[in-house]
């Protein structure tokens, strides 16, 4: 299995992919999300802020990509791939399976040295941004490693700072929560060990699974106050559970960790706090497109469900599914060998069935890439008429809890479209995928090749 980068290494290569802009001017904490958002929605790098007015240095769309409504020779995916330690053009088959590892695989976490060292600083002192101007200081992307006497349970967390000496975080509210538990809050963690833990409580809140959400095939861990954290964590605050209560944070634009899930809000009283130097954290723009956290589930959903369906009949039928960043995750889009004739109807409902985030599914064939949202679209108007292949649901279904155009609960329809050819037809009436290489002769593309040669274009 690839070995995954640290945080730190993570954000390293993404400089010398030259997928990494560093800004050495001094930005003014409450400016940082507004420059990172404006990065996100330009399809811009990765944003590192050099000079802050605190101790950390903050980077926004570390786990981010562009949007494909428009063109890019980046693919949404090459920031995951370079977190795993793959190569930023791997198919993104790879980088899915690279996610769902852990829900097959059950190795244990390897030792190491812690590499924070204690600070004197206090939770303000470290100087994370706010999340909007006139919030509190936000931490994003976080872990909390709950200790209940007998191991130590990780959680997906986010929050703020509301004293030098206490934090308030959003979790699963699922977790097993006690005022008086031991906590540690891991911020600038591996991807691999955010991944790991989102999977894991996305699948036990789908399906009741109790997979240990500590364990993961790439991620060092070692020991701080009896509980077992990511070695190469950039900052790490120690401390025990205060209050425990229901919802979101007050007066905050919710995460799409917590659209994902039902979540428990937790005060922490801190201790102790512990840094590497001038530490590196994730940092998530409130109500940004695009941002880190929409598809860091989105590419986690998007595994779970590929490693269900496929282990649903006994066969693999599903090639890849994905829950683009640019719908919000209200669209599944799953390219599948159609078994026979019904199959559609059967995927969309096993689909629906595993999650809440989406009320569309557009089925593809099985040899459509990932790599072009336009494919698909254009496979809509091609191959799926309106009054056979768009199939709604009674107006009467659950309300899928990403999209942004319904966020009342109320129910609504589900929509499938089935954008395949039908299998029952014969090869003859199925029309040819029309290419470059099929459309003109040999001789015809050997000179507009030395055309351009002499022009000089690659």
């Amino acid at each position: 299995m690839t070995g995954t980068r640290s945080f730190r290494d993570s954000v390293d290569t993404l400089d010398t992919k030259d997928d990494l802009l560093t800004i050495e001017e001094r930005v003014q904490s409450e400016d940082i999300g507004a420059v990172g958002a404006e990065a996100l929605r330009s399809n811009g790098p990765a944003i590192r802020f050099a000079a802050t007015d605190g101790i950390v240095t903050p980077v926004t769309g570390a786990l981010a990509g562009p949007e494909q409504t428009t063109q890019s020779q980046q693919k949404p995916w090459e920031r995951m791939a370079v977190a795993f330690g793959m190569q930023p053009d791997v198919p993104y088959q790879r980088v899915i399976e690279r996610v769902a590892a852990p829900l097959a695989e059950t190795t244990e976490p390897d030792q190491a040295e812690l590499l924070a060292e204690q600070s004197d600083v206090n939770c303000y002192e470290l100087g994370l941004p706010p999340g909007a101007p006139g919030e509190p200081p936000a931490f994003s992307l976080g872990l909390l490693a709950v200790d209940d006497g007998e191991e130590t349970t990780w959680l997906p967390a986010r929050g703020t700072v509301r004293g030098p000496n206490r934090l308030r975080a959003v979790v699963p509210a699922a977790a097993p929560l006690e005022s008086g538990n031991g906590v540690t809050l891991s911020l600038g963690v591996p991807a691999a060990a955010l991944t790991n833990t989102v999977l894991h409580w996305l699948d036990r809140t789908q399906t009741g699974s109790m997979r240990p959400s500590t364990r993961s095939d790439a991620v060092s861990v070692a020991q701080l106050a009896g509980q077992t954290v990511p070695a190469d964590s950039e900052v790490l605050a120690t401390g025990e559970l205060a209050d425990i209560g229901t919802g979101v944070l007050a007066g905050d634009e919710s995460s799409m960790l917590e659209v994902a899930m039902d979540t428990a809000v937790v005060d922490i009283v801190v201790d102790s706090v512990h840094h590497r130097k001038s530490p590196l954290v994730p940092f998530v723009p409130n109500s940004a497109p695009l941002t880190d956290d929409i598809h860091l589930v989105g590419i986690t959903e998007s595994a779970r469900l590929r490693y269900r369906v496929n282990n649903y009949w006994g066969i693999e039928p599903a090639e890849w599914i994905r829950l683009p960043a640019e719908a919000s995750l209200g669209m599944c889009v799953v390219a599948s060998e159609i078994l026979y004739a019904g199959f559609e109807w059967q995927l969309a409902n096993t689909l629906f069935s595993f999650s809440k985030l989406f009320d569309k599914i557009l089925i593809l064939d099985e040899d459509t890439s990932a790599a072009d949202l336009s494919r698909p679209l254009d496979d809509i108007w091609v191959k799926a008429h309106p009054s056979q292949d768009w199939v709604f649901s009674e107006p009467c279904a659950p309300a899928a809890t990403a999209p942004r155009y319904r966020t009342d609960g109320s129910p609504g329809s589900r929509l499938f479209i089935s954008a395949t050819w039908d299998p029952r037809w014969d090869e003859e009436y199925i029309a040819p995928r029309v290419t470059y290489e099929t459309s003109y002769p040999d001789a015809v593309r050997q000179t507009v090749t030395e055309m351009w040669d002499s022009f000089g274009f690659d």
